[in-house]
Protein backbone atom coordinates (compact mmCIF):
# COMPACT_ATOMS: atom_id res chain seq x y z
CA UNK A 1 0.00 0.00 0.00
CA UNK A 2 1.25 3.51 -1.05
CA UNK A 3 -0.73 5.40 1.62
CA UNK A 4 -2.57 6.79 -1.43
CA UNK A 5 -6.26 6.68 -1.05
CA UNK A 6 -8.94 6.92 -4.36
CA UNK A 7 -12.01 9.24 -4.82
CA UNK A 8 -12.52 13.13 -4.79
CA UNK A 9 -13.27 13.54 -1.42
CA UNK A 10 -10.35 15.95 0.48
CA UNK A 11 -8.44 14.59 3.06
CA UNK A 12 -10.41 16.63 5.81
CA UNK A 13 -14.08 16.06 4.67
CA UNK A 14 -15.16 19.66 4.32
CA UNK A 15 -17.01 18.90 0.60
CA UNK A 16 -19.69 16.89 2.47
CA UNK A 17 -20.93 19.43 5.18
CA UNK A 18 -20.62 22.27 2.23
CA UNK A 19 -24.20 23.72 1.46
CA UNK A 20 -24.77 24.00 -2.59
CA UNK A 21 -26.98 26.20 -4.43
CA UNK A 22 -29.75 23.33 -4.67
CA UNK A 23 -29.87 23.15 -0.63
CA UNK A 24 -30.40 26.79 -0.32
CA UNK A 25 -33.02 27.09 -3.17
CA UNK A 26 -34.93 24.46 -1.37
CA UNK A 27 -34.57 25.86 2.00
CA UNK A 28 -35.86 29.23 0.64
CA UNK A 29 -38.62 27.51 -1.01
CA UNK A 30 -39.56 25.80 2.36
CA UNK A 31 -39.38 29.18 4.32
CA UNK A 32 -41.68 30.64 1.88
CA UNK A 33 -44.22 28.16 1.21
CA UNK A 34 -44.29 28.53 5.56
CA UNK A 35 -45.08 31.69 5.35
CA UNK A 36 -47.63 31.74 2.91
CA UNK A 37 -49.27 29.16 5.06
CA UNK A 38 -49.21 30.92 8.07
CA UNK A 39 -50.62 34.25 6.15
CA UNK A 40 -53.40 32.30 4.47
CA UNK A 41 -54.54 30.82 8.07
CA UNK A 42 -54.29 33.92 9.77
CA UNK A 43 -56.43 36.23 6.88
CA UNK A 44 -58.82 32.97 7.05
CA UNK A 45 -59.70 33.45 10.88
CA UNK A 46 -59.94 36.80 10.33
CA UNK A 47 -62.24 36.54 7.35
CA UNK A 48 -64.43 33.99 9.36
CA UNK A 49 -64.77 36.30 12.42
CA UNK A 50 -66.08 39.43 10.21
CA UNK A 51 -68.49 37.18 8.21
CA UNK A 52 -69.86 35.85 10.97
CA UNK A 53 -70.39 39.29 12.49
CA UNK A 54 -72.31 40.56 9.49
CA UNK A 55 -73.97 37.32 9.19
CA UNK A 56 -75.63 38.06 12.94
CA UNK A 57 -76.04 41.32 12.23
CA UNK A 58 -78.21 40.61 9.62
CA UNK A 59 -80.16 38.25 11.23
CA UNK A 60 -80.48 40.93 14.46
CA UNK A 61 -81.99 42.95 11.90
CA UNK A 62 -84.53 40.60 10.46
CA UNK A 63 -85.78 39.69 14.02
CA UNK A 64 -85.85 43.79 14.49
CA UNK A 65 -88.25 43.84 11.44
CA UNK A 66 -90.42 40.90 12.29
CA UNK A 67 -91.11 42.80 15.56
CA UNK A 68 -92.87 45.61 13.93
CA UNK A 69 -95.71 43.32 12.16
CA UNK A 70 -98.64 43.68 13.54
CA UNK A 71 -99.84 40.84 15.81
CA UNK A 72 -96.26 40.18 16.95
CA UNK A 73 -94.72 41.07 19.84
CA UNK A 74 -91.00 39.85 21.46
CA UNK A 75 -89.46 37.44 18.69
CA UNK A 76 -86.66 34.85 19.01
CA UNK A 77 -84.76 33.07 15.68
CA UNK A 78 -82.43 30.14 16.74
CA UNK A 79 -80.62 28.97 13.10
CA UNK A 80 -79.83 25.22 12.26
CA UNK A 81 -76.69 24.80 9.88
CA UNK A 82 -75.38 21.99 8.10
CA UNK A 83 -72.01 21.65 9.52
CA UNK A 84 -69.71 20.54 6.70
CA UNK A 85 -66.77 18.50 7.07
CA UNK A 86 -63.69 18.93 4.81
CA UNK A 87 -62.75 16.70 2.67
CA UNK A 88 -59.42 17.79 1.60
CA UNK A 89 -56.47 18.24 3.85
CA UNK A 90 -55.44 21.22 2.40
CA UNK A 91 -58.08 23.51 2.17
CA UNK A 92 -57.86 24.79 5.83
CA UNK A 93 -54.32 26.35 4.06
CA UNK A 94 -55.58 26.74 0.54
CA UNK A 95 -58.10 28.36 -0.69
CA UNK A 96 -60.09 28.02 -3.82
CA UNK A 97 -62.11 29.95 -5.94
CA UNK A 98 -65.02 27.71 -5.43
CA UNK A 99 -64.73 27.38 -1.44
CA UNK A 100 -64.36 30.91 -1.17
CA UNK A 101 -67.34 31.20 -2.52
CA UNK A 102 -69.28 29.92 -0.78
CA UNK A 103 -70.06 29.87 2.93
CA UNK A 104 -68.63 27.73 5.57
CA UNK A 105 -72.03 26.07 6.67
CA UNK A 106 -75.45 26.35 5.01
CA UNK A 107 -78.94 27.08 6.54
CA UNK A 108 -80.96 24.32 7.03
CA UNK A 109 -83.72 25.55 9.12
CA UNK A 110 -85.06 28.01 11.98
CA UNK A 111 -87.18 27.91 14.86
CA UNK A 112 -89.32 30.84 15.77
CA UNK A 113 -90.33 31.51 19.22
CA UNK A 114 -92.92 35.02 19.11
CA UNK A 115 -95.56 36.34 21.25
CA UNK A 116 -98.91 35.68 18.99
CA UNK A 117 -97.37 33.20 16.96
CA UNK A 118 -100.48 30.98 18.85
CA UNK A 119 -102.76 32.35 16.00
CA UNK A 120 -102.31 30.80 12.48
CA UNK A 121 -102.83 33.54 10.41
CA UNK A 122 -99.48 34.83 12.49
CA UNK A 123 -97.77 31.81 12.04
CA UNK A 124 -98.99 31.38 8.33
CA UNK A 125 -97.79 35.47 7.67
CA UNK A 126 -94.19 34.70 9.55
CA UNK A 127 -93.71 31.51 7.53
CA UNK A 128 -94.37 33.18 4.19
CA UNK A 129 -92.02 36.03 5.08
CA UNK A 130 -89.53 34.06 6.65
CA UNK A 131 -89.97 31.63 3.17
CA UNK A 132 -89.14 34.09 0.92
CA UNK A 133 -86.40 36.18 3.31
CA UNK A 134 -84.15 33.02 3.87
CA UNK A 135 -84.60 30.89 0.84
CA UNK A 136 -86.11 28.33 2.76
CA UNK A 137 -88.74 25.65 2.08
CA UNK A 138 -92.37 26.25 4.19
CA UNK A 139 -91.42 23.08 6.13
CA UNK A 140 -88.00 23.77 7.35
CA UNK A 141 -89.32 27.16 9.48
CA UNK A 142 -90.92 26.04 12.70
CA UNK A 143 -92.76 28.70 13.95
CA UNK A 144 -94.54 28.15 17.91
CA UNK A 145 -95.87 30.58 20.62
CA UNK A 146 -94.04 32.36 22.97
CA UNK A 147 -95.23 32.00 26.69
CA UNK A 148 -96.57 35.55 28.63
CA UNK A 149 -93.83 36.27 30.92
CA UNK A 150 -96.36 35.58 34.13
CA UNK A 151 -96.64 32.03 32.71
CA UNK A 152 -95.42 29.54 34.39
Amino acid sequence: MTGRTSGTMSGNGDDMHKPTRKTHTILLGTIVLLVIIFINSSLGVIGGEKGKKEESGEFAALQEALMKIEGIGEISLYFHYENRESTNPLSDYFSTSTASAEKGSELQGILVVAEGAEDFKIQNELSKILSTVLQLPEHRIAIVGMKKKGEQ
